[in-house]
């Protein structure tokens, strides 16, 4: 999905796309073309599709600088995603987040941050969605994972286009934070949060499993519709060296939904640890 509002890319937020076409449709529900406030509606409310080339691919990345530390104290990293399907609409997702930055809708950033780190899947996007709860929820929970901070939550009710984000918002003030990650001590560990529908994930790990191209550096995932493979640090190997770790996560952990990583993974020489889950930057 590519992007209908002229904002540039000067600034608070800026975006890398490397490979596919920057030549691409609108974006659109149905028959209109969306301005931001459209778009926001569209993407929060579940009202928004896919139009045009449908199976984009490319690297994305979604570049943060000079966003205020105390506004968006868990959004000070960049996001970088190779994705097999979705290169228009994290084109769009990181230009909405421009917008966003240069307006102070921080509450509209943390969303958009959260929903291009699903690789803009519009199933997650749904400011509804378990998955969006789980994203939301990281982003205002205390440094330390104590607890949620109540300030943060009042700042981004305030900045938020539209009231099924507001209340999305409010909505994590009686939400329990959830522990820590369990110790590295044993090899695997299914999670709870950031779950991926095991549909999607067995998609992208047989597209994975074929693949013999070499993967160097950064972007450190894979992501296809609401699918993600991440791992922790650079690595060269070939992509469908992937598959085994993720074989072993979703043959783990039951039910239609999987987020699990698995410690110590051996990707042609590189000690990886690697998760499967809905998102592209790791599942705790």
């Amino acid at each position: 999905m590519p992007i209908s509002a002229n904002l540039g890319l000067a600034g608070l937020v800026s975006l890398w796309a490397l490979g596919g076409s920057m030549a691409a449709p609108q974006v659109q529900t149905r028959t209109q073309t969306l301005d931001y406030d459209g778009y926001m509606h569209a993407l929060s409310y579940g009202n928004a599709e896919r139009v045009g080339d449908v199976s984009s691919s490319g690297d994305v990345v979604f570049r943060v600088k000079g966003v205020p530390v105390d506004k968006l104290p868990r959004c000070q990293e960049d996001l970088d995603i190779s994705t097999l399907d979705n290169l228009y609409v994290l084109l769009s997702i990181a230009e909405l987040g421009h917008e966003a930055a240069q307006q102070g809708k921080w509450g509209d950033f943390v969303y958009l941050y959260s929903a291009f780190g699903m690789n803009g899947h519009f199933d997650y996007a749904r400011a509804t969605s378990k998955q969006m709860a789980d994203a939301l929820l990281g982003a205002v929970t205390k440094p330390d994972g104590s607890a949620i901070d109540e300030a943060l939550i009042d700042e981004y009710v305030k900045t938020s286009s539209t009231p099924a984000l507001a209340a999305a918002f409010n909505a994590l003030r009686m939400t329990h934070v959830p522990a820590g990650l369990t110790a590295q001590w044993t090899k695997e560990t299914c999670k709870a949060s950031h779950q991926a529908l095991r549909e999607a994930c067995s998609i992208l790990i047989n597209n994975v499993r074929g693949n013999a191209s070499i993967k160097r550096g950064a972007p450190r995932s894979i992501c296809k519709a609401g699918c993600c493979i991440s791992w922790n640090i650079d690595a060269v190997f070939e992509v469908r060296n992937l598959a085994s770790a993720a074989d072993e996560c979703m043959s783990l952990c039951p039910g239609n939904s999987v987020s699990c990583e698995i410690y110590g993974v051996d990707l042609q020489g590189a000690t990886v640890n690697q998760c499967l889950s809905n998102r592209a930057f790791g599942c705790g």
